[in-house]
């Protein structure tokens, strides 16, 4: 793979359908400087490329990311591109900024890029198409360096350098020896271009195990603390199931008396499915080229989804399981434990542990089913699109 072409697409996506502030030309004249400074990598590829405008509905603050995500992803899949850069001239909304210049999604190999702010209304430099045109090549060029895994770099005239305002692009001038070589082994890494010719099946159990670490290291980038923080339906839905059966005799009953294979068996199937409906509510739509082939990047791309929701239901078994033992401890008296279950001891330690696992597995279950009505623009953007700039 190391000796095949990596082709970089970067695609114009103008939606106003009117090359609005010239988005042609300042794309053009960008890609000029994104294909000047990486000239040195003779594996890459530049293919600019253009999208007619797509029906998109923008919110209050402007339009969602991940509605371009989306589309790099079906762009990217059908025209078997490693990478993707897209220029679009309207407002990107940011859950955690004021303004979004560029969010380049890591799990996706897929970047968008906003023109809209590259600088401020009213000023001068709105006028200064040369300008504007640099700090586009610029964001583009630190946009693909955070699709290759590079950190952020503490020189201001690092291309890797934090962006806080568009002025920033004005000192970001170089990479360094260390960052050119770490792009060229992380290359062959990030470019998945595989695609499936016989059976889908195999080709997907084949590329799950070859890209296994990438997967991981996907699923942890997307960390399911911050996903679980992102699902408060799902939790409230949760604690309203398990606080009711707690305080059932027939829960005590339960716990008490089941096996521990029977409680293994509850708890797998309660995270299949609860992990099968958050995935079916969260996941972006993966699609296949027109003849029906599957690429390793999507691959890649559901793996790391399903194992990032498995992780963070993994945090939120234990985050009720803790609670539930709390409240088993130190609310219920042992008189009543003693008492409550049908021919069992239900305040032993074993009987205790069995309650909380069952509680937990029926909390992440019950949990899942009003997780899926959470904002799933939220959550995907936790998912895949943790890096905004």
């Amino acid at each position: 793979m190391t000796d095949r072409t990596i082709t970089v697409g970067i695609m114009k996506v103008d939606v106003g359908g009117e090359d609005a502030r010239g988005l042609s030309r300042l794309t053009e004249q960008a890609t000029d400087t994104f294909t000047r400074e990486l000239r040195r990598e003779p594996r890459l590829r530049i293919q600019s490329l253009t999208f007619a405008g797509p029906h998109l509905t923008p919110d209050r603050e402007g339009y969602r990311a991940l509605d371009f995500v989306q589309i790099g992803i079906n762009e990217k899949t059908e025209r078997r591109l490693a990478f993707l850069l897209i220029v679009t001239e309207v407002e990107i909304t940011a859950s955690s900024l004021s303004y979004l210049l560029a969010l380049p999604s890591q799990l996706t190999n897929v970047a968008i890029l906003s023109t809209r702010r590259l600088a401020d209304y009213g000023s001068e430099d709105l006028k200064d198409h040369a300008l504007l045109a640099d700090r586009l090549g610029t964001l583009m060029l630190h946009s693909f360096g955070r699709l290759l895994n590079l950190p952020y770099h503490p020189d201001n005239t690092n291309y890797m350098a934090r962006i806080r305002v568009p002025e920033d692009l004005d000192a970001m001038h170089h990479f360094t020896e260390e960052q050119f070589a770490r792009m060229a082994d992380n290359l062959p890494e990030e470019a998945n271009d595989r695609y499936s010719e016989g059976n889908r099946f195999s080709f997907v159990l084949r590329q799950t195990a070859a890209n296994l670490s990438r997967i991981v290291r996907g699923a942890l980038r997307a960390n399911p603390i911050r996903i679980a923080t992102k699902l408060p339906t799902m939790i409230a839905t949760a604690l309203s199931v398990i606080v009711l059966l707690i305080f059932g005799g027939e829960t005590w009953d339960f716990a008490a008396s089941v096996s521990r294979g029977q409680l293994a068996v509850f708890v797998g199937a309660s995270f299949a499915a609860a992990t099968f409906v958050l995935y079916r509510a969260f996941s972006f739509k993966l699609v296949g080229t027109r003849n029906g082939k599957i690429s390793e990047s999507s691959v890649v791309t559901a793996g790391a989804t399903y194992l990032a929701l498995v992780l963070t239901l993994c945090c939120l078994f234990l985050l009720f399981g803790l609670l539930m033992y709390g409240v088993v401890v130190f609310v219920f008296p042992d008189p009543l434990m003693d008492n409550w279950t049908s021919d069992r001891d239900g305040s032993t330690p074993g009987a205790h542990l069995r309650l909380v696992i069952f509680l937990a597995a029926v909390g992440v279950l019950s949990g899942s089913l009003g997780g899926s009505a959470d904002s799933r623009s939220v959550v995907r953007n936790v998912l895949f699109a943790v890096d905004e700039t």
